[in-house]
């Protein structure tokens, strides 16, 4: 295979904005993705809706990330962005997870990104802090790969951790990450049912003030899940967590099992995926005996994937923390901005902690939060940031890894354009060309 300018591992919505934005910045680009589809846990783990491209005052991601979601409208994929009607964030963004992997690819192939599925990073070379080569396994050999730049958007971090950087696992420990989710479609849902019951009991719901249910979000039923145990399911949760299909009224994403575990650990993992397995038809007995609007509810489909909240994190150039976060810290190399909530899902317990972001209610990304230490040619790309346990909490959503992804790609491009060390990219010139893009700063 021919050598690249940049290598993008990780076929996410992050891994895919830099790749776009590398390319159109005029370098050769080759993304890898060990699953066979791109868009990462959006579609392979069906985590729905995308939240939040907004701040309580203004749009905060765009660019790339705003280009996919019209794509989606387009193509009926997505309603664009809603207002949340549990009013945990300001808006939210539902969309088709098989029209969403529809999208990204044909945005490699108009942009001629190259790209490569069923590949798994397998070895690192490094010389003096540079990467030099990587060894790709595929389904019957091992391919070596040359770039100048390679981007990790693995989500965990993984490239970066071959290649030697260092890392905490969790918050300092492995038994204190937050736990795996097995998302899965329902269908038959009664949504008028619901909207009765939840308008007859609202004390029973989180709800944003005079809620629209032209969409349906809910967190709720907190009494009936009290009835939860009696089933034999093997997670503890205080609410069911789910949303409507877009333009399908009767089906829903149902966000609500919970596993502990460090995925990043083989038998950890298979742990949790089975567990998950095992409880899908009697959580599903669950719904249909005890929750308004579930009783004909049948199952329609479940994630190729658990869906993994943390792992591994990376140790950067400079760590984003949670008091960053909460004093909305101006840092003179943004290069993207978030607005999620910190938003900790227990790992030993049935709750979570949130901490809604002070006024404006948006926190700024750091460009140096995506240099690994002890690497010069690695971009991290992503919610695997250099971000300690609670900030990493609110930076993990797709809208602010779009973002990342797009500066991370820039940021990449300028690298090879110049010839120089990563750190060398003048973050003046970087944040000019991601508002040139369309980036919002």
């Amino acid at each position: 295979m021919p050598d690249y300018d940049v290598i993008v591992v990780g076929g996410g919505i992050a891994g895919v904005c830099s790749a776009v934005a590398a390319k159109r910045m005029g370098v050769s680009v080759l993304l890898l993705e060990k699953d066979m589809a791109l868009g990462g846990v959006l579609t392979n783990a069906l985590v729905n809706p995308m939240m939040t491209f907004h701040s309580p005052l203004r749009q905060i991601a765009g660019a790339i990330a705003q280009e996919i979601v019209d794509r989606l409208v387009k193509i009926k994929g997505s309603y664009g962005h809603i207002k949340d009607p549990i009013g945990f964030v300001k808006t939210i963004t539902p969309f088709e997870p098989e029209k969403l992997k529809t999208v990204l690819i044909n945005m490699l192939h108009q942009e001629n990104v190259d790209y490569l599925f069923g590949c798994l990073v397998s070895d690192v070379k490094t010389k003096n802090g540079t990467v030099t080569q990587i060894e790709v396994a595929t389904m019957q050999k091992k391919i070596n790969l040359n770039g100048k730049i390679y981007i990790d958007s693995t989500g965990d971090g993984n490239f970066c951790i071959k290649a030697g950087a260092p890392y905490v696992e969790g918050n300092n420990d492995r038994k204190r990450c937050q736990p795996m989710t097995l998302i899965m479609k329902l269908s038959r849902v009664n949504k008028k049912e619901i909207i009765s019951y939840i308008q007859t009991n609202p004390e029973q719901f989180t709800l944003a003030n005079s809620p629209d249910f032209s969409y349906l979000a809910v967190s709720g039923f907190f009494d009936h899940m009290k009835k939860l145990e009696k089933y034999n399911v093997r997670f503890k949760r205080d609410r069911l967590l789910f949303f409507e299909v877009p333009f399908r009224e009767d089906e829903v994403f149902m966000n609500t099992t919970r596993y502990p575990g460090y995925a990043a650990d083989p038998m950890e993992l298979t742990r949790a995926q089975s567990c998950a397995s095992l409880d899908i038809w009697n959580f599903l007995e669950f719904l249909n005996n005890e929750i308004p609007g579930f009783e004909s509810a049948k199952l329609e489909q479940v994630g190729c994937t658990i869906g993994i909240r943390e792992t591994s994190h990376i140790i950067g150039d400079y760590q984003l923390t949670i008091k960053d976060l909460l004093e909305t810290r101006d840092f003179q190399d943004k290069i993207a901005i978030g607005a999620y909530p910190v938003d900790l899902h227990s790992p030993n317990s049935s709750g979570l902690k949130t901490i809604k972001i002070p006024y404006p209610g948006e926190y700024q990304i750091p460009l140096r939060s995506l240099f690994p230490q002890g690497l010069n040619n690695v971009l991290l790309s992503g919610r695997n940031i250099s971000a300690d346990h609670l900030a990493f909490s609110a930076i993990r959503t797709s809208p602010l890894a779009a973002s990342i992804g797009l500066a991370a790609g820039i940021c990449a491009a300028i690298a090879v354009r110049e010839n120089c060390n990563i750190r060398d990219v003048r973050y003046q010139e970087l944040q000019g060309e991601i508002k040139r893009m369309g980036g919002i700063l």
